[in-house]
């Protein structure tokens, strides 16, 4: 019995540790149903937020990409990146991350390690390179992660080439309208496209008046030539450095230094050009340069009180044979004798012109221009210049070879080039200190003459030859300006020739210059302008004021026996009262008088037709002063004309002639 009792008992207790195993089994199950339907949840959520995570990445409108950091080669990229630097997904993955940065990015080692410290980059400025070759400016940020084991670099690339651009123009309106100086971007055919507040207010326009007008607008007509050579370098990607006269709105003429070059304005290629008002540095240079020209004429009076003795020594000779054969009735040699005497005269004449025009300063633009030779100019030239070296004191020091030159017409004028070969001839001397051989010698090719200026001196480095035309450079220290060269070469270019300088240490020196040859043809056209036929059978009236009683009287006896009908006053007061009087066809009348002068007359000459309202008579002045009138001021006062003493009294008459001719044409306001 108690055997039976006690299995029973065990059987029992088995059967509640059964009936427990059933309960905790069933617990389990259902514990790991829970567990498995969470997993389940948390495997859906996780696999929802890695598609909203590669959503976002793969829609961002910035590019992002990753690389590995041991091998720096690009792992994955989202499709901005690829569309942004223009490689496919698959370029890019087998690429480097220095592959696509500019080639000049440095530091890129220095922040991956910072990266690895930190675990994160602070924002860097980049410029990364496209598949076509262009730079384009990005912000860049990211972090470290690490993915078994590997760390990787995620980069954030933001695009900042806008905000570049924006800044810089905004920095460059800043310098643009602050510049002092005046700025202007054109068209590349010359309109204007932008001007800064300084260019308009220097050129007296509004901003929307400059912005209607070009280039062409603003300088003087002769320039135009130069403006299109200028264009041209520009456009073909030169940087140009020039000088321009611009005209204001009020028509003032202010000279400018030019700095020209291409750039890319709103897209599309434009001109930049920044000007420099050089009005003062003009002033100084025409000051110096009328200086030097003082100092040589100073350093050659000996050969023009020479040349000027000779001369009255012709004049007092011929004078005195003229009263000598008249005395004996021999008429043709008493002719002969005043022939000679009347080209001394006019010899004398141009020597004096062109000493006055060398010592002024000159302008741009060839003011007079006439057919000559330039033999007969380089023999002047040569004869003006001999005290340099035909010195008394040592006769043999400098040896002078002078061929003068056949058939050589130029057409220019004669006092600008007389300047110029002054100029040459004095510097050669002045290049063979202790003396040498000047050699002058010419021929002309291919329609051009070719004068070339040789000396036997030191010869000139290659360093200064490249300067030697430059405004103001000199080897010669305190003793030059440096403008003599300058000015020579600037005289020789507005005469469309060509100055050209060869020379080497110790093998002397040749200055070549080549201008255009004019034909006797040319000369026979523009010098010689005969008195018209039909003019002389009409007697005009002519009236000459002038205080030198002795003009009036030599051009009464001229004029006598002609088809001028003079009247002559020696003073302003009493010529008024014959305009006043008389109803003459012309009036001459001299610039420098006592009491009123001839631009006061013939203002008081136009002031008297103007209220007798008649036509007014046409007006000359009559000076041998070289300034030049000012065109306004002359019209103001009534001139009609200028004549330069002195004049022959055929010439004179041409003139007379040709002006009654206009007038009666009705030429004359």
């Amino acid at each position: 019995m108690t055997s039976e009792h006690a299995l029973t008992q065990r059987i029992r207790e088995l059967e509640d540790l059964l009936e427990q195993a059933e309960r905790k089994s069933d617990i389990l199950t259902n514990l790991l149903k829970e567990a498995s339907a969470e997993f389940t949840q948390a495997l859906d959520k996780v696999s929802k937020s890695e598609a909203n995570f590669r959503s976002i990445i793969e829609s961002a409108p910035e590019a992002i990409y990753m690389f590995d950091v041991q091998t720096r080669r690009i792992t994955d990229c989202n499709p901005f990146t690829t569309e942004w630097l223009g490689y496919s997904r698959q370029e890019l993955l087998g690429m480097s991350v220095e592959d696509i940065l500019c080639p000049m990015t440095v530091g890129v080692e220095d922040n991956i390690r910072k990266a690895l410290e930190n675990g994160f980059v602070r924002i860097l400025e980049r410029q990364y390179a496209t598949k076509s070759g262009s730079l384009v400016d990005a912000e860049v940020t990211g972090t470290v992660v690490d993915i078994q084991g590997d760390k990787y670099f995620v980069a954030l690339v933001r695009d900042i080439t806008e905000r570049k651009k924006i800044e810089t123009l905004l920095r460059y309106k800043e310098l643009f309208q602050n510049v002092t100086d005046p700025v202007f971007i054109c068209h590349s055919q010359g309109n204007f496209l932008e001007a800064n507040d300084v260019a308009c207010e220097r050129l007296k326009y509004d901003r929307n008046e400059l912005m209607q007008l070009s280039f062409r607008d603003i300088v003087r007509p002769s320039q135009y030539g130069l403006l299109g050579r200028i264009g041209n370098q520009v456009r073909s990607g030169e940087a140009v450095q020039c000088e321009l006269e611009a005209l204001t709105r009020t028509g003032e003429v202010i000279p400018f230094e030019f700095h020209s070059r291409l750039i890319e304005f709103q897209h599309k290629p434009a001109i930049l050009s920044v000007a420099r008002d050089i009005s003062a540095r003009k002033r100084m240079e025409e000051a110096l340069i009328r200086n030097e020209r003082l100092s040589a004429v100073g350093e050659m009076a000996a050969g023009v009180a020479h040349n000027f003795n000779n001369l009255l020594q012709m004049m007092l000779g011929a004078g005195e044979t003229a009263l000598a054969k008249l005395g004996t009735g021999e008429i043709r040699k008493s002719r002969d004798a005043l022939l000679t005497l009347i080209d001394a005269c006019h010899r004398g004449a141009d020597i004096v012109r062109r000493i006055k025009d060398f010592t002024l300063a000159k302008t741009d633009d060839i003011d007079e221009t006439k057919v000559f030779d330039i033999g007969e100019l380089i023999s002047e030239a040569v004869q003006l210049t001999r005290p340099l070296w035909a010195n008394p004191i040592d006769l043999h020091k400098y040896h002078m070879n002078f061929t003068r030159p056949l058939d050589a017409l130029i057409e220019g004028n004669p006092s600008e080039l007389y300047e110029v070969l002054v100029n040459v001839i004095k510097n050669a001397l002045e290049a063979m200190p202790d003396g040498g051989t000047l050699s002058i010698t010419s021929c002309t090719v291919n329609g051009m003459v070719h004068l070339s200026v040789t000396d036997t001196g030191g010869g000139i480095s290659e360093e200064n030859l490249q300067r030697l035309f430059q405004p103001f450079f000199t080897t010669k220290g305190l003793q030059s300006s440096g403008l003599g060269l300058s000015s020579s070469y600037g005289i020789i270019k507005k005469h469309h020739g060509e100055m050209t300088v060869k020379s080497a240490p110790g093998q002397g020196t040749t200055f070549t210059i080549i201008l255009p040859r004019a034909s006797a043809q040319a000369k026979t056209e523009k010098n010689l302008q005969p008195i018209r036929p039909d003019l002389e059978q009409t007697k005009i009236k002519f009236l000459i004021i002038d205080d030198e009683k002795n003009i009036l009287k030599m051009m009464a006896l001229y004029f006598e026996d002609t088809c001028v009908e003079l009247t002559t006053a020696n003073t302003a007061e009493k010529g008024l009262q014959e305009i006043c009087g008389e109803n003459y066809d012309v009036v001459l009348c001299d610039l420098s008088m006592d009491g009123m002068n001839g631009l006061q007359l013939g203002k008081a000459a136009k002031d008297h037709a103007d209220r007798a309202a008649r036509l007014k008579i046409p007006f000359l002045l009559y000076t041998g002063l070289n300034e030049k009138l000012d065109p306004d001021e002359l019209s103001r006062c009534g001139v009609d004309g200028v004549v330069r003493k002195p004049v022959p009294c055929s010439e004179l008459q041409r003139i007379i002639q040709e002006t009654t001719s206009k007038f009666r044409r009705g030429e004359f306001a």
